[in-house]
């Protein structure tokens, strides 16, 4: 996308073109997330904690919040989990395959 334009389709075939501004090319950095909902809406704040050593994090800044609807969250959810499954399947770093693996537990 280095014109700052994607082209995507929609499940019934309808072809969009994104446009990217500038500015949001960087994007954000962000290692944790708080979701609320109501009934008409989710919340997602996407944030960065900032960690100082092998301490716990000390504070953390919203980056990002997004507010959605029901319905794409729905959207969003099937769309990472695909993702997600071609990542581990096929990009994953053999390290991350043992992220789902029960780990042996020392004091046995």
């Amino acid at each position: 996308m280095t014109d700052g334009n994607s082209h995507e389709a929609l499940p019934d075939g309808t072809k969009l073109q994104i446009r990217l501004p500038p500015e949001l090319e960087a994007g954000v950095w962000s290692n944790f997330a708080v979701v609320r909902h109501s009934p008409y809406e989710f919340t997602l704040d996407f944030i960065r904690l900032d960690f100082s050593g092998n301490q716990s994090p000390r504070r953390g800044v919203v980056v990002q919040r997004v507010n959605m609807s029901p319905q794409f969250v729905e959207q969003l959810i099937s769309a990472l989990s695909d993702n997600m499954s071609k990542f581990a399947s096929n990009l994953a770093p053999s390290s991350l395959e043992t992220l789902n693996q029960p780990q042996d537990d020392p004091d046995d």
